[in-house]
């Protein structure tokens, strides 16, 4: 009778706490990037990466005509893990040779260097990235040639 009663016990348990993808938690989250307080604008493709301290990141592709994204760990607009982030940010152009350049001052590129975070609590649709400095220009094939490149 203990055996029927521990095989039942267990499959109670199995059922109360459900099988789950082992996965943590997110919560939904889109925002904007500001450059300079504007919306950031561009020509090409952006990305925001946010990384927690348990190195589950989460990217979101910018919107080149106003700046939004909404970010994604495991699934599409699935959210961010809470808690705190590191955050970097891209806007890539094509360059000479099909080369992406990145448009934003290089400190953004990564999490180590860009001095960004944010916190994540709880469901947003208004989280600011604000970034300072100059959006660069894409150089064309002909400046490259002349060794034009404005930085890159």
């Amino acid at each position: 009778m203990s055996r029927y009663f521990l095989i039942s016990a267990a499959l109670a348990a199995l059922i109360l706490t459900g099988c789950g993808d082992g996965r943590p938690s997110r919560v939904k989250t889109s925002g904007q990037v500001l450059l300079n307080g504007q919306p950031l604008t561009f020509k090409g493709d952006g990305f925001v990466q946010v990384v927690p301290a348990d190195n589950r990141p989460a990217t979101g592709k910018i919107n080149p005509s106003d700046g939004t994204f909404t970010l994604t760990t495991f699934e599409d607009g699935d959210g961010v893990v809470r808690g705190e982030h590191k955050v970097a940010v891209w806007a890539n152009a094509l360059g000479p040779g099909g080369q992406a350049v990145n448009l934003l001052p290089r400190e953004y590129a990564d999490t180590a260097t860009s001095g960004l975070t944010i916190v994540v609590d709880e469901a947003t649709d208004s989280l600011k990235i604000e970034l300072e400095g100059k959006l660069r220009t894409a150089p064309d094939s002909a400046n490259a040639l002349r060794g034009d490149a404005s930085g890159f």
